[in-house]
């Protein structure tokens, strides 16, 4: 459809207004950038807020099936933190009945209320009973099924590897989607660092236009002086409303509820979307610039600890004077599909990153080391800077076809991954002074060093291929899987040449079988794996230069859902054995296998009137199988509690008032295999939101109190002794305009 001389100007005013946004912060960009935190506002959605959502299938980038008539506004479930509802990579939109894996689908009400700013990513995330919170503001690190994740292990509206591990800009984010266990056939490969999706698949989709046009404005405040400003534009324009531009901004500038810890921030996005009978299109793009000042909050335990230290206040600082990360970056997302017959379509998802950090100064390998029960610590400085670059291509045809009653949904699909990421070689630390973790008291002698120079330190580019069969008999649905890809990794050294090149490949299939006896029940049993790329032997191993497989990742999962009243309830029995290498008589061999086994039961849904629940339990049992001489054989792995889980409630006693809270727990957990033990905890959240009208404006008042009881507790991260200490308690407080 042609856009008429009015719509182009209004995208216009929308690119100038964004330029204004970020101009001051973006003129200093090589001097002192002014990044982007995370978050959203956390405000519950206001009534036009309920009608900003995408219209039908013009938001579902992934979503393989086109549709006869778009642009009709689909009314999705807004009542509460989890819907049915969401996008499952090359299955598309579907209905989690219809998906045989344990999924959890968080709107975009969950976001607002537990996105804030002043908390990490895994304060949504953890809504999901398979997400365990492992994180802070500085990192957005979390364990999915036990297994490490962070930002660059995010799915961004299909596509892998678009995030990094600093924080990330929840505030774009209009619905997340969990696909629990590892799946490398479901969504094709990225590019990771210090993480992987072995865990699962975590797809976040960013806001779109809704059918209403939106102008609002929130003003936020957050812990001791965080405050901020999120700017929100959609319109639909065109002659059949086909088009969509929707423009967001934040500004955040203050200091949480730790002591001297501050986050500045400016970022602004645009996404654009077109949809017809015969194509859908979806663009995402921004910038963003991110400080964190003072943000530690990762520990390890020395060899002088002979017992497992008491948890120190939260609220204080452990950072010494000078500790600074700051990056910045922009990003790209294009989604494209085309309907070229009845039924089948071609699709294109493509992605592109580039981001900087231009000031990581930090303590010795990003962690706080306690030398003793008496809490002391030295205070030691490392100046690091991991600049990198990621691409992503994919490209693929789906559709349907027959086989006498049975009805095949199939989808063929290649892409490409690319990551250049650099550092610093031969960093050095230095030594700045002492401190203690329960006194709070430092004392340093000098400021620490700055500058560094940094270099490619690696390549990785990743080629695959999936098929994915999904056939449909009466009550039954069969889904047969394959997911093959090669993968190059090149180091280099300081002066650019490779030092060291790993090709490898492998293949995984996805099984699985689900029965529905009726429209509101599924039984399922199901088989996937995931792996990322393989590893060259070091040179103290007999077999020096050896060039390993990919390590994979297997899951068996048999389960049940079933929907009544409103609520889905969901049960599923896991088993999850993943390889690594081990040393076996001098030489390194793919011989090692850690297991986890478990069981997840989840609900959601409206129980009542005015009340919506939201709740999952976990238990599992993470152990080593087969380690180094059998030494560590059925020792449990680091970090992993036996139980954890969320309740999470809304009443709403009005169209006006509604109040939430939120209880967390996390059993107890090993660290150091299983020489001390880390006490269990459990968390209360608690929120409320009001609407009214100030003179002619519908504003939202929201209030979040996170961490209601101000607990001190610690969590403990897989393997390396890691330590995170928790988030203390956070006022945070929202007013929001529809203008």
């Amino acid at each position: 459809m042609e856009m008429t001389k009015r719509n182009l100007a209004f995208v216009a005013a929308l690119v100038t207004l964004g330029a204004a946004w970020t101009y001051p912060a973006a003129a200093q960009e090589s001097d002192a950038a002014v990044p982007a935190a995370a978050g959203e506002p956390a405000a519950a959605e206001t009534p036009a807020a309920q009608e900003d959502q995408p219209a039908e299938k013009a938001a579902d980038s992934n979503a393989h099936e086109l549709q006869e008539t778009v642009v009709t506004a689909r009314r999705t479930e807004h009542d509460g933190f989890v819907t049915r509802h969401g996008t499952f990579g090359f299955l598309g939109e579907k209905d989690a009945m219809d998906v045989p894996f344990t999924t959890t689908n968080m709107t975009q009400k969950a976001i607002q209320a537990f996105g804030d700013p002043t908390q990490p990513l895994d304060s949504v995330l953890r809504i999901s009973p398979s997400i365990r919170a492992t994180g802070s503001i500085l990192h957005n690190d979390f364990q999915h099924r036990g297994f490490r994740a962070n930002g660059t292990s995010l799915y961004v509206n299909g596509v892998p590897g678009m995030f990094t591990q600093f924080n990330a800009p929840m505030y774009v984010i209009g619905k997340a989607d969990v696909v629990s266990g590892p799946n490398s056939g479901l969504s094709g490969t990225g590019t990771q660092y210090e993480s992987s999706a072995a865990g699962g698949l975590v797809n976040l989709t960013t806001k779109r236009a809704g059918y209403r046009d939106l102008t609002r404005f929130t003003l936020t405040h957050g812990g001791q002086s965080m405050g901020g400003a999120y700017l929100d534009l959609s319109r639909r324009f065109g002659r059949d409303k086909d088009w969509g531009a929707r423009l967001m901004a934040e500004k955040v500038d203050g200091e949480t509820a730790v002591d001297g810890q501050k986050v500045k921030a400016s970022s602004i996005y645009i996404n654009l979307d077109h949809s017809d009978a015969k194509s859908k299109t979806n663009f995402f793009t921004g910038y963003r610039q991110n400080e964190v000042v003072g943000g530690v909050r990762w520990f390890k335990l020395g060899t002088g600890v002979t017992r497992f230290p008491s948890v120190p206040k939260a609220s204080r600082s452990y950072a010494f004077d000078g500790m600074d990360k700051e990056s910045y970056g922009w990003m790209m997302i294009l989604n494209h599909e085309q309907k070229f017959s009845k039924d089948w379509n071609w699709f294109v998802n493509a992605g592109y990153l580039k981001n900087k950090l231009n000031k990581n100064v930090m303590p010795e390998y990003s962690a706080v080391t306690i030398l003793n029960d008496a809490g002391d610590f030295a205070l030691k400085s490392q100046t690091t800077g991991t600049p990198q670059r990621a691409s992503y291509l994919q490209a693929g045809v789906s559709g349907k076809a027959r086989t006498g009653r049975a009805e095949h949904t199939l989808t063929l699909a290649a892409d490409r991954a690319w990551r250049n990421l650099g550092g610093v070689f031969g960093f050095s630390t230095t030594s700045l002074g002492t401190g203690n973790i329960y006194t709070g008291i430092l004392h340093q002698a000098q400021m620490p060093p700055t500058d560094y120079v940094a270099g490619t330190k690696s390549k990785t580019t990743i080629k695959g291929i999936s098929f994915v069969d999904s056939v449909d008999l009466d009550k039954w649905n069969l889904m047969v899987g394959v997911h093959h890809h090669t993968a190059d990794v090149d180091s280099y050294n300081r002066a650019g040449h490779i030092t060291s090149s790993v090709s490898s490949s492998a293949t995984t299939p996805t099984l699985a079988l689900a029965y529905h006896p009726t429209k509101d029940t599924a039984v399922y049993v199901s088989h996937a794996e995931y792996f990322n790329v393989g590893s060259v032997v070091g040179s103290s191993y007999v077999n020096s230069g050896e060039i390993l497989p990919p390590a994979k990742t297997k899951q068996n999962e048999i389960g049940v859902k079933y929907a009544n009243k409103g609520v889905l309830y969901s049960l599923a029995l896991f088993d999850i054995t993943q390889a690594n290498n081990i040393a076996v008589n001098n030489y390194l061999r793919q011989d090692g296998k850690d297991r986890h086994r478990g069981a997840e039961f989840g609900m959601a849904g409206k129980i009542a009137s005015k009340w919506t629940l939201a709740a999952g339990l976990t238990y599992m049992n993470a152990t080593n199988e087969k380690t180094k001489g059998g030494v560590l054989d059925g020792v449990a792995k680091d970090g992993q509690p036996r139980w954890h889980g969320s309740l999470t409630a809304q009443y709403a006693a009005d169209d006006r008032f509604s109040a939430f809270g939120r209880i967390s727990y996390a059993g107890s957990a090993y660290i150091l295999n299983e020489r001390f033990k880390a006490p269990s905890f459990t968390v209360l959240d608690l929120g409320m939101t009001y609407k009214t009208k100030l003179g002619t404006v519908p504003t939202t008042f929201g209030l979040t109190l996170y961490n209601a009881l101000n607990k001190d507790y610690w969590m403990v991260s897989r393997d390396n002794n890691n330590l995170i200490l928790s988030t203390p308690r956070t006022l945070a407080l929202t007013m929001s305009m529809d203008l």
